[in-house]
């Protein structure tokens, strides 16, 4: 409701707010203008602009667009009548902001999403009381400044001293008011809109119940009175009325939490005063309250500083003394897990710290590790062979099976995880081994991620053998996803030439394939480019489809950054990222294997952002918010730097097929290298999709499992995917030059078994 006109003792505290709508109101907003001692701050057009640029955060106006905007709006609002006028006595100011609901959402708009719109609205219901405006004062402002409450109720009985000021937010100019409208002047200079009660008597044994119920029950109690009798009331009060309380202490950043709201008998102070009679702690002298006090906050546990202080309590020093680091550090303390609180987030009872003196001695935030992978065994493989394949016809020399395992293993993997072992046996037979131990995560859906891997290395392996006349017979050996053994391969003869089989132009590919993330500007696939990688796809049983035009490419680079945001979401998904990135060049030359991070082709920014993702509570918050949407900025660029966005279709979703997508992967891959084009996989979404559509227990939460849903009929139906085809492989085509860095990979003798 908008105060009257009239200027009465609360004006000492609080503005007075005039819709110029109303005439009594426009009329008392004419006069104040004409008043030569009126500062008029009237920026209302820099707000509206402000307003416009909310509405459309992803619009980046030029100066004059915003300008020729607000003119515009201003054609349907008349400037004068617009918002509200603000008057604030003390200061002979008169301000011009916009209407409630428009001023809180731009005031707060930089909160987003530290703190979101919903939760804005949430806490816009909840009311707080502050008792003590010297450490309370900075709680008060940290709180209103992030807007935290919808009402405040201030209480304090005290004026401004000149020794306050080593604290306090305020000047000589307010010596001997009340610390209570120092404060409210302070918020209502920020905000008019917040509701404020003010108990300039402090808190008393008559008014405390008012103090704590009136038009309505309080959220949160924050004690920072020096009065120990007070102290206690305000706790028992609290128990009685279910309500949590929060104390800053002022030293080693002390925070007390006291949940009475959900722990109705738990001792006040944490039971560290035992059983205090009330009225034994009033009219305490300095050094009494001091001996009371330390029961409060223990004597280990204080400070080296504070404890000589105490010391010379009564000798030296009339008090306990305050830093305003301390004070300050204080109001974001408890203004901080005030509002986690009163978001239902799961804040304990408990005495914490927030110490700076041993805080900036430790060493850096411990990264999560990468598991150590080289000493993981296997099974017998040895059992899993089978006994009915005829001996090899040729035995490989040592020199030939390392260059032929070391040119299979060149073979792309899904996060380079390089998942397979080759296992020689005594009758010169090679096996090819699914390492279940490396590859299992969110996106090896069934294995179906390894197995194009697999198919990847057996097409190197054949090419490899056509290339140095060794005839070989692959025989496939997985019949179910489960299955370890993928395949067997005989080496049946030698040649002094090369083989007459197809693809054997490919040879001097395979060493040049890489993975490019590069986004170079946009060039299109000519039409003989796009009929040699066409052409790879030999088999009736697969199609391969592609986009090109960009606004199709803007409406996949929708689904796929929201897939995206998915995969962090799941929490196997966010620690698979974890772990298969390698953060800097060490990790990756120790490992030879995973996704090296200057790999990513980042920007420093981007870089950065990247590393937030190593804290999972980024990502939990994100998940809980459906938010993130900063995460599909990597997959927007990749998509609209795309020449063409293609996606592998097969009839069947089987092992055999899933591993002879993967040869098929292979040769294009190695083709569009060989011709100077970039090749990027972009196939993490199909992994989850086949997850949520074939699992129950798929990981993801409902309204996630319903995103994805979504996500997935607008890849169908941006393909045009025919009933019966299930996707495979999606991989994007650009001129991207030759990468920064490529991936290493793992020596021959670490995938290489003998039996």
């Amino acid at each position: 409701m908008l105060a009257s006109p009239k200027i009465d003792l609360e004006s000492l505290a609080f503005p007075i707010l005039l819709d110029p709508k109303l005439p009594q109101h426009m009329e008392e907003i004419l006069r104040l203008k004409e008043l030569p001692y009126v500062v008029i701050v009237d920026q209302i057009e820099s707000q509206v602009k402000d307003l416009i640029k909310a509405a459309s955060p992803s619009v980046s106006y030029s100066s004059e667009e915003l300008t020729n905007k607000a003119k515009d709006f201003f054609q349907k609002e008349e400037s004068e009548t617009y918002g509200i006028w603000v008057f604030y006595p003390w200061k002979n100011h008169l301000v011009h902001i916009l209407p409630k609901e428009d001023f809180i959402r731009i005031r707060t708009i930089r909160n987003n999403y530290k703190i979101t719109p919903q939760e804005h609205e949430y806490l816009a219901g909840k009311k707080i009381g502050i008792v003590g405006l010297s450490v309370g004062q900075s709680i008060a402002l940290a709180m209103a400044l992030e807007r935290s409450c919808g009402e405040m109720r201030l209480a304090d009985f005290d004026t401004l001293e000149l020794s306050n000021l080593n604290r306090l937010k305020a000047g000589v100019t307010s010596l001997g008011l009340e610390k209570v409208v120092i404060a409210a002047r302070e918020i209502s200079e920020i905000d008019p809109y917040l509701n404020l009660t003010l108990y300039r008597k402090g808190v008393t044994e008559q008014n405390i119940d008012d103090f704590f119920t009136a038009n309505g029950k309080l959220d949160l109690v924050i004690d920072e009175c020096d009065s120990l009798d007070m102290k206690i009331l305000l706790r028992e009060k609290a128990k009685f009325y279910g309500i949590p309380v929060l104390m800053d202490t002022s030293d080693r950043g002390m925070l007390d939490v006291e949940r009475f709201d959900l722990e109705p008998d738990r001792p006040i102070f944490h039971g560290l005063m035992g059983n205090i009679d009330l009225s034994s702690l009033k009219n305490l002298t300095t050094q009494q309250k001091v001996g009371i006090g330390l029961k409060i906050t223990g004597t280990d546990t204080l400070s080296p500083r504070m404890k000589a202080s105490l010391l010379e309590v009564g000798q030296t020093i009339s008090s306990w003394p305050q830093l305003a680091s301390a004070v300050f550090l204080g109001g974001a303390s408890v203004a901080h897990v005030g509002r986690r609180l009163l978001l239902g987030d799961q804040v304990k009872s408990g005495r914490y710290y927030v110490d700076l003196d041993e805080i900036v001695h430790l060493e850096a935030l411990e990264e999560i590790k990468v598991p150590d992978l080289k000493n993981v065994q296997n099974g017998d493989f040895k059992a899993a062979i089978p006994d009915d394949i005829l001996p090899s016809g040729y035995l490989p020399s040592e020199k030939e099976l390392e260059e032929m395992i070391s040119f299979a293993n060149l073979a792309p993997s899904g996060g380079n995880i390089q998942p397979w072992i080759w296992v020689l046996d005594q009758r010169g037979i090679l096996h090819l081994f699914h390492d279940k131990v490396r590859s299992f995560s969110l996106l090896d859906y069934k294995g179906t991620g390894s197995l194009i891997a697999f198919g990847a290395a057996l097409e190197n392996l054949r090419i490899f053998c056509g290339k140095h006349g060794i005839e070989i017979e692959v025989i496939p050996q997985i019949r179910e996803f489960d299955d370890d053994l993928i395949a067997s391969v005989r080496f049946v003869s030698k040649q002094n030439q090369s083989l007459n089989i197809p693809h054997l132009d490919l040879f001097d590919g395979v060493g040049i394939r890489c993975t490019n993330r590069k986004n170079p500007k946009r060039k299109p696939l000519n039409e003989d480019q796009l009929d040699s990688i066409l052409s790879l796809v030999d088999s009736k049983e697969m199609s391969l489809d592609f986009l090109t035009d960009e606004k199709d490419l803007e409406k996949l680079s929708e689904i796929l950054g929201g897939m995206d945001r998915m995969r962090l979401f799941h929490e196997q998904g966010l620690q698979d990222f974890i772990q298969e990135v390698r953060w800097n060049d060490k990790e990756a030359r120790e490992t030879k294997d995973g996704i090296d991070l200057a790999t990513l082709e980042l920007s420093g920014a981007e870089r950065a952002a990247m590393g937030l993702l190593k804290d999972p509570r980024t990502v939990k918050f994100f998940r809980k918010f459906l938010m993130g949407y900063g995460l599909t900025k990597i997959s927007h660029s990749t998509l609209m730097a795309s020449s063409a966005i293609f996606l592998l279709q097969s009839k069947k979703y089987t092992p055999e097929s899933i591993l002879e997508a993967g040869k098929i992967l292979q040769r294009i891959w190695i083709k569009a290298n060989m011709m100077g084009i970039a090749f990027q996989p972009v196939t993490a979404s199909l992994f989850i999709f086949q997850r949520v559509k074939r699992e129950k227990d798929h990981g993801f939460e409902e309204p996630e499992t319903q995103l994805i849903a979504e996500h997935y009929q607008a890849l169908k139906k941006l393909y045009g995917v025919k009933d019966g085809m299930e996707e495979i492989f999606m991989f994007r085509l650009n001129f991207a030059g030759e990468p920064s860095m490529r991936s290493y990979r793992r020596d021959v003798s670490e995938t290489l078994i003998r039996i």
